[in-house]
């Protein structure tokens, strides 16, 4: 509970930041989905969360961006030791986007993400990706999100499709 005051109080301040500066600041609320890929993929079969994200736009074809939300992996049986736990997390990742055209942009972004469960701690997370904005209000994000810590790492490639205000 205290990472998700901490995550809250973060956006917030930085939002009340970027407002001050009276520049373009959008924000879009997004579900992500993704197939966990490599060693990842032996124990987990999908991930699914939701993301709030802020872009200040200091010219047209550039954006600044935050990131967070919550995303779950869920596990598999495997045949030796039965069920694999279910695998929670909170990212938060600051980023760049360009576009390319007024319609398709590149996307990176770098961040942590802390686990959910008790011991689990923080994991260095980087996400490139290209997105097409499909309406006024809705885009699309295809993804890739890397996620290591002491060598191990737990790749997975998806799709955010957001609501943008």
């Amino acid at each position: 509970m205290k990472k998700l005051l901490l995550l809250f109080a973060v956006v917030v301040a930085s939002t009340a930041c970027l407002k001050a500066q009276d520049k373009p600041v959008t924000f879009s609320i997004g579900v992500e989905g993704l197939l966990p890929v490599g060693d990842f993929g032996n124990s987990y079969n999908f991930g699914i969360g939701g993301t709030v994200q802020g872009e200040y736009k200091p010219a047209d074809d550039l954006g600044l961006t935050v990131n967070a939300g919550y995303l779950t992996f869920s596990g598999k049986t495997l045949r030796i030791i039965g069920k694999v736990p279910s695998f929670g997390l909170i990212p938060v990742l600051g980023g760049v986007k360009y576009y390319f055209s007024p319609k398709v942009y590149g996307h990176g972004q770098l961040g942590v993400a802390f686990g959910t469960d008790k011991g689990d701690g923080s994991l260095f997370a980087y996400s490139p990706g290209v997105g097409f904005i499909l309406s006024d209000n809705i885009d699309a994000e295809v993804k890739y999100l890397g996620l290591s810590k002491n060598s191990n790492n737990l790749n997975s490639v998806g799709l955010r499709l957001a609501y943008n205000f």
